[in-house]
């Protein structure tokens, strides 16, 4: 009975190997044509590296002081070509507000109708109001 169980399920599972073969995309064959690697000794680092299908990264890393202790910050770009032939650039920040990217492809929220901004104007010339005591 075990022995049946044991040649069964390596079938099965050589069925499932065969009838999904490892599908490599290009990205995964990527060849690193140069690199630059450069950590320091007081914890800051940079790192460049280009491939073979185009895609490229710099980022600089350091710690910069914050009022409760240091801040660790990565700052850098990524570029690479899209499947239609377009390069997409992609700028960042990363520190004590989070991630940041930027770029000229990244959606943009639409823009604040006239009649809010001018609601908002006007709420910000009220005089605010004392807070409820409650008893």
């Amino acid at each position: 009975m075990q022995v049946t169980l044991v040649v069964s399920s390596l079938l099965l599972a050589a069925v499932a190997v065969s009838a999904y073969p490892a599908q490599s995309s290009p990205e995964s064959r990527a060849v690193i044509l140069t690199q630059d690697l450069a950590p320091n000794a007081d914890g800051s680092l940079k790192n460049n590296f280009q491939t073979d299908n185009g895609i490229r990264q710099e980022e600089v890393r350091y710690l910069k002081a914050g009022p409760e202790g240091p801040i660790s910050v990565a700052q850098g770009a990524v570029s690479y070509v899209a499947p239609d032939g377009q390069t997409i650039q992609t700028g960042y920040i990363a520190d004590e507000n989070g991630y940041q990217p930027y770029g000229s492809h990244l959606p943009t929220p639409p823009p604040i109708p006239e009649a809010i901004q001018e609601s908002l104007r006007l709420l910000a010339t009220l005089p605010s109001t004392p807070e409820p005591i409650y008893q």
